[in-house]
């Protein structure tokens, strides 16, 4: 239940809170759940929102949804390494 009401408030930051606001509930998110797929979702959601047109590398969707999907997996081994979440694999 923490989890849904948490999912919620996340994706109505989306569209209320400031970015930098959302993407620090995102982090906490990954650090307070196991396997928070909501990260990404999260991501491209802002992306498609807050993402300026241009013709730069970083302006493909594709692009943007790879670098959100190893930057998560990323999280989730250094999660898996640390000492404070030893206990929870």
């Amino acid at each position: 239940m923490k989890r849904v009401i948490f999912d919620i408030v996340l994706f109505i930051s989306v569209f209320t809170m400031p970015w930098w606001l959302t993407v620090i509930l995102a982090f906490v998110g990954i650090f307070s759940f196991k396997h928070f797929y909501e990260f990404i979702i999260v991501g491209i959601v802002m992306y498609s929102l807050f993402a300026i047109p241009g013709t730069n590398f970083i302006s493909n969707p594709v692009y943007v949804s790879l670098i959100i999907g190893i930057v998560y997996i990323g999280i989730q081994y250094l999660r898996s390494n640390m000492i404070i979440y030893n206990n929870e694999i």
